[in-house]
């Protein structure tokens, strides 16, 4: 089997009961179907074409409407399907297990703008040295405001710039099970930067509400917090930034997806 990633994709949801799922009439948000082709069908259709996938892990829920979704990618040896746990950290947690060997992608199904661009820029970050086993991905916030005027996306000013999260992650050893255990607490405030720069410290939430908090020392911070090198890294793509969690989102893809002569995604 060619490649030398695996991929973990996050399909779990709140099943019918998502806004997005109840609207579209599907059993879960990863199944909303974006220019007719459900959410989840379009990335793993991208994962499916990438050189560097050893093995796709997909968290979702074992139902027929998934299987169907799924079916697009074809190769069944490479497809290793959990079922969500209670938790998003649960969920990766248990898929980072399955995951073969140190050099692993996270993303997740709402990404229905994937472009297989950006993972090779994921994958080539690669492990600079001991002290970094993750990277996350990272965009500028002005050029994704640039880009979507009008849209809403949750900001996080540092000094230095102001970013957008991506849901783009790449591991590149396993020493992740501290970072596992911020990231519970993470997923529960990830809509209020605050609260997520707490967990640095007061001090270091002082200077960010005071603007004096650059990016870098932040997750010096954060690595130094949970004992394991974590740093950003900055895409130059603005789409990064869009990920499916409202009509608005939804109605932005679908245009972009429409547009005359835009390659699909």
């Amino acid at each position: 089997m060619a490649g030398d990633f695996d991929v973990i994709v996050l399909a779990g949801d709140r099943g019918p009961d998502d806004p997005l799922a109840r609207r579209a009439g599907v059993v879960g948000k990863a199944l909303v179907p974006v220019a007719g082709t459900p959410m989840l069908s379009r990335v793993l259709g991208v994962l499916a074409g990438w050189p560097r996938l050893h093995r796709l892990v997909l968290v979702a829920p074992q139902l027929p409407d998934y299987r169907e979704a799924a079916a697009v990618f074809e190769d069944a040896r490479r497809l290793i399907w959990i079922a969500p746990s209670a938790s998003l950290s649960g969920s990766i947690q248990a898929s980072l297990a399955l995951a073969s060997g140190a050099r692993r992608l996270i993303l997740t199904a709402d990404h229905a703008l994937l472009d297989s661009a950006w993972l090779d820029r994921m994958a080539a970050a690669g492990k600079v040295d001991d002290d970094h086993a993750v990277s996350i991905g990272l965009t500028d916030w002005h050029a994704v405001m640039q880009r979507f005027p009008g849209s809403r996306r949750t900001r996080y000013r540092f000094r230095d710039r102001s970013v957008c999260g991506t849901n783009l992650f790449a591991i590149h050893d396993d020493s992740v099970d501290a970072l596992l255990r911020v990231w519970q607490q993470v997923e529960r405030e990830r809509k209020k930067p605050w609260k997520i720069v707490s967990l640095l410290g007061w001090g270091n939430l002082g200077r960010y509400l005071a603007g004096r908090l650059d990016l870098d020392t932040a997750f010096a911070a954060l690595s130094a917090r949970v004992g394991v090198g974590v740093r950003p890294l900055m895409l130059e793509d603005p789409r990064t930034a869009v990920d499916v969690d409202t009509l608005a989102d939804l109605a932005l893809v679908e245009s972009m997806v429409s547009e005359p002569g835009k390659k699909p995604c």
